[in-house]
């Protein structure tokens, strides 16, 4: 009984936290008081869209093979 209390407990708090982060990375009202993490929060959603190159460091990590489909 007490593990799933606990792991619902975890639950909660990773999902307030995804919550805060979609608040601040959607240019809502923590825009302003968190600059540095709004502008990841938009990398990483345009990464995710396929809309911005891969960064340097992916690509070398990548094999040869891969590389070439990995840039656009």
């Amino acid at each position: 009984m007490i593990a799933f209390f606990i792991a619902l407990v975890l639950i909660l708090i990773i999902g307030v936290a995804v919550m805060s982060v979609v608040a601040i990375g959607m240019q809502g009202n923590l825009r302003e008081r968190a600059p540095r993490m709004a502008h990841g929060l938009a990398e990483a959603a345009r990464h995710m869209n396929g809309d911005a190159e891969p960064p340097q460091a992916l690509i070398d990590l990548l094999p040869e093979q891969m590389v070439g489909t990995a840039k656009r």
